[in-house]
């Protein structure tokens, strides 16, 4: 069995640009200038910053909400730190507890420490949350700290790690854990710059490796590698010289960007090449390159960048950075391609020429076979396919869920501290109360005190709040309402027109909290004065906020994405039938994956809502260079079974390389310590493998199906002289 080479017909086509030795060296100049201009930026300006502000655009009325809440109390936030220690008796263990909270107090940014020891031991605060269990050796320590969300120096990071290290230093205590928004933020930075430091070298790493395997020359590996990281040096640059820091979703774009920029010089390499060995002159191969590449990469440009601006309208800040500058890379790639990618292979080649390997003849020999294969047995294919549709009741059970602590690996420290501080009785997560009283009501009244009180009261008896903070709970007694330690503790607004309480809850899973909101309002409409206004805030109900403007980006993006995409497809394969069918195949498998999201009970939040746009936009890209293959060939003459394996051997292999790069890019992702991006990398890789199975067996299938068919009908050798099956 042997497979004839594809024929390029030898039109020697217009040099143009490529045999320009000033226009050459004009644009590898202004590529290099531009690319070093850029690392400069990025270097510099480089800093990673997770903080609440980052992620809302300022005018997002909850933010509003809660800028004003800081400037009203005094800009402070509570975190939690849990001690535990050798024995709970003794002058040791006391005299250390002491010493940790004289060194916390010392603190830079630490406003206040309160201890069991500061109150009487039968207070509500003790007892419900500072030392719940008087007999146990965990002792928590409330500390109160400086908010400042404009602050992008890292000091909360800073902060825990001094907070753990006083703590680790003493004698008695054996461990110690602390909770509160510092610390997820803190954490959150580490892991961001983990990411950074491990993806980017690694994926460069990795299509490095896979060039120079499927290449197998230095020359070809070159190119993709100055595309690539041109892409990624460029539009990293923009980012962080625009002004942005660097967060948990935006650290992903480098590491998209190099796997997204390939696709298109992988398509121009392997043109190249056919064109130079028939034409034998570099500079007219390039040429011929680009014009065979052009238009189809640009469809594949289009639609990727189209399923990145479908988030551009998202109201969470990072998600909408990402959809921009994507989408400029994505843009700059393509550019690249049809420019300085062309001059470097009529360069690098001029006078060489690379003949098909071995091992892409075998390549080719394996995917006319399967073309033909598929050809033999359409029904197998498509009772496959249809199998698949299981998945699809998992849609029904897609939720948006943001818990912060789940952001991170069990077992690493986040979800260790948190788990040992549910385990010893201390709830951790805090949502703040603002409650506006009327005009002219004071809380120094005794029935707007009382009205508070047993409000405060109530929402200890809610499900899920354990403890609550309020200026009943701060001093010695409850009479001793107007005393310093509540103004102090920001309890109390400067004005005293307000007054702040603050319900300690299990883990902030934002679903739990918009259960319970509805009866901390039923609450507050039952007891608090007549026209006292309640207002949530805090960055725990920010957190859960933002699932709203998750799913109505998810929402958006889909439909935005769908059209674009249909009408790029109708007009590059002057088919309506054809862009529909195009837009099937590549919503399929991305309606797979979203359904097993629903039965694995993975939820959308901040990374995995990018999932369903671009994976359409890069499904769609493998169905563009195979219907355009087929539509060239149904041009020329040729039934739709020759066609469809005519198609299948012009492009599949390039197909099935751009697939392995996205693939291998997205898997490493899955190594990442935040989980949102693990399971945004692990879902785009199998939404990658589900894509290229539609594309190399659904969609000949697809297009070569008939009502009636017979074994008779088929013909006996291939086009490409493989003999039937």
């Amino acid at each position: 069995m042997r497979l004839r080479q594809l024929n390029v017909p030898a039109h020697p086509g217009r040099p143009g640009l490529f045999a320009s030795e000033r226009a050459r060296r004009a644009v590898l100049t202004a590529w290099l200038a531009v690319t070093l201009t850029a690392a400069a930026a990025a270097v510099l300006g480089f800093r990673i910053d997770n903080s609440v502000g980052v992620w809302f655009a300022r005018d997002d009325p909850a933010l509003t909400d809660y800028r004003q809440f800081l400037a009203d109390f005094g800009g402070r936030e509570w975190m939690l730190v849990g001690i535990e220690q050798q024995s709970a008796d003794g002058a040791p263990a006391a005299a250390d507890r002491r010493t940790l909270v004289q060194r916390l107090g010392a603190m830079e940014h630490v406003l206040a420490v309160l201890s069991a020891a500061d109150l009487p031991a039968e207070s509500d605060l003790v007892k419900e949350f500072l030392k719940p269990d008087p007999t146990s050796a965990a002792e928590a320590l409330l500390v109160q700290i400086t908010n400042d969300i404009e602050r992008q120096d890292g000091y909360r990071e800073t902060l825990i790690t001094d907070i753990r290290a006083a703590a680790g230093t003493l004698p008695t205590v054996s461990a110690v854990h602390v909770a509160g928004t510092p610390v997820i933020n803190g954490e959150l930075n580490r892991a961001a710059r983990r990411d950074m430091f491990l993806f980017f070298p690694a994926v460069a790493l990795f299509v490095a490796l896979l060039g120079a395997l499927v290449f197998r020359n230095a020359r070809d590996t070159a190119v993709l590698l100055s595309v690539s990281l041109g892409t990624v040096i460029v539009t990293e640059g923009l980012l962080i010289g625009a002004g942005h820091p660097l967060n948990m979703v935006t650290i992903m774009l480098p590491t998209v960007l190099i796997a997204l920029s390939v696709a298109d010089t992988i398509h121009l390499i392997h043109a190249f090449h056919a064109c130079n060995a028939t034409a034998n002159d570099s500079a007219a191969a390039a040429t011929r390159a680009v014009q065979s590449i052009l238009w189809p990469c640009a469809g594949t440009s289009a639609t990727t960048v189209a399923g990145f601006l479908a988030f551009a309208g998202s109201s969470v800040r990072p998600i909408f950075q990402l959809a921009i500058f994507a989408s400029f890379g994505i843009a700059l790639a393509w550019l690249l391609t049809v420019t300085a990618a062309p001059i470097l292979l009529s360069a690098l080649w001029r006078g060489r020429t690379r003949a098909k390997g071995a091992a892409t003849l075998s390549a080719e020999t394996l995917l006319a076979r399967w073309a033909h294969g598929i050809d033999r047995h359409p029904r197998w294919i498509a009772g496959a396919f249809a199998l698949g549709a299981v998945t699809l009741i998992g849609l029904t059970s897609l939720r948006a869920d943001t818990d912060y602590v789940k952001f991170f690996r069990a077992g690493s420290r986040v979800p260790r501290d948190y788990d040992a501080l549910q385990r010893a009785g201390f709830p951790q997560n805090p949502l703040d109360l603002v409650i506006q009283l009327p005009a002219g009501a004071s809380p120094l009244a005794p029935a707007t005190r009382a009205s508070l009180d047993t409000f405060a009261r109530g929402l200890e008896t809610l499900p899920d709040v354990h403890a609550v903070l309020s200026p009943f709970a701060m001093p010695a007694s409850r009479g001793a309402f107007g005393e310093p330690i509540a103004q102090a503790a920001g309890m109390v607004s400067a004005d005293g027109r307000q007054v702040r309480m603050t319900a300690m809850t299990d883990y902030p899973s934002s679903r739990a909290l918009f259960r319970l909101m509805p009866e901390i309002r039923a609450l507050a409409r039952e007891v608090l004065p007549a026209g006292a206004r309640l207002i949530p805030t805090g960055t725990s109900w920010l957190w859960a906020r933002m699932d709203d403007g998750v799913i109505r980006t998810q929402k958006q993006s889909l439909a935005i994405v769908c059209v674009v995409c249909f009408v790029i497809l109708a007009l590059l394969f002057r088919s309506v039938s054809l862009g529909a069918l195009g837009l099937a195949m590549s919503l399929y498998p991305v309606a797979m994956v979203l359904g097993l999201m629903g039965l694995l009970d993975i939820p959308v939040n901040m990374a995995t809502v990018l999932i369903a746009g671009i994976a359409v936009g890069l499904a769609v890209d493998d169905t563009i260079h195979f219907v355009h293959a087929y539509h060239a060939s149904r041009g020329t003459g040729a039934d739709r079974h020759a066609a469809c394996e005519r198609a299948m051997v012009d492009v599949g292999l390039r197909i099935v390389m751009t697939s392995l790069v996205l693939v291998g890019a997205f898997a490493g992702m899955g190594l990442s310590d935040f989980m949102p991006t693990s399971q945004f990398g692990l879902l785009s890789s199998l939404t990658v493998v589900l894509a290229l199975a539609a594309d190399m067996a659904l969609l000949p299938t697809v297009l070569t199906w008939r009502r009636a068919r017979s074994a008779a009908e088929l013909p006996a050798r291939s086009a490409w002289g493989v003999r039937s099956i």
